[in-house]
């Protein structure tokens, strides 16, 4: 390994805990350092009590809560994400009752102290709560329903649509990529889409234009399923 190169692994903490260690393998002046990040276990994290309108999506969902864990434990809300809204109407109004209760569930985890080399920090990570077509939580048992997990779906796609960029983004020079979680039909037609990250006056634009494209369909077992993915959109001023 050349001097000086510093080669990193970074995590995203879901919702179920996991024994995850953040490795980061430095080198300086030829000798080897090596630092330990160890991920907070959980003391108390909560399933959110999903309201009815959970249910009435009829495809599950996902919300991802940008937290930051003290040296206490204790956490606060940084941001939140999801669940996808239907394309027939990203602004419905359920999607953002079903964040509102995830996110005072993530307000109730209790973590114990997150440390780097033994000592306490704070520390930000990813929360990600999900919920199955009837509206229930979804943890360790399998959700109801024929939907995989498709990761990043960019060499699938068939049809990217051209997000419009927005006269006030443009006035700001917001920019910068907007990743797009999507719901595929088994057809290949996204049904379903929420930006999960980016600058804020484009999201929507971005799950927009998702709406609009289409990706190869997928088969598990010669048969047809939905897919759970990322599209990301890259705007330049």
């Amino acid at each position: 390994m050349h001097p000086g190169l510093t080669v990193w692994a970074a995590y995203i903490y879901m919702r179920t805990v996991l024994p995850i260690v953040l490795l980061f393998l430095c080198t300086a002046t030829g000798l080897f350092a090596q630092i330990l990040l160890e991920a907070p276990k959980a003391i108390k994290n909560p399933d959110p009590e999903y309201p009815a309108e959970a249910g009435t999506l009829g495809y599950g969902g996902k919300v991802i809560i940008h937290v930051e864990v003290n040296k206490k434990g204790n956490v606060s809300v940084k941001n939140a994400f999801g669940p996808a809204a239907p394309c027939s109407k990203l602004e419905d109004p359920r999607i953002e009752k079903i964040r509102d209760t995830v996110i005072e569930a993530a307000k109730q985890a209790q973590f114990e102290p997150p440390l780097k080399n033994g000592k306490p920090i704070d520390m930000e990570m990813s929360i990600t709560y999900s919920f199955d077509a009837l509206g229930r939580p979804v943890r360790d048992r399998v959700p109801s329903g024929k939907v995989v997990e498709g990761g990043i779906l960019q060499g699938r796609v068939k049809h990217l649509a051209r997000p419009e960029y927005p006269s006030s983004a443009r006035a700001t020079r917001a920019s910068g990529a907007v990743p797009v979680g999507v719901l595929v039909d088994i057809d290949g037609k996204i049904i379903a889409a929420g930006a999960v990250g980016g600058h804020p006056q484009l999201r929507y634009s971005a799950a927009r234009a998702a709406c609009a494209s289409s990706i190869e369909p997928v088969s598990l077992n010669g048969e047809p399923v939905q897919v759970n993915g990322i599209i990301t959109y890259n705007f330049v001023p």
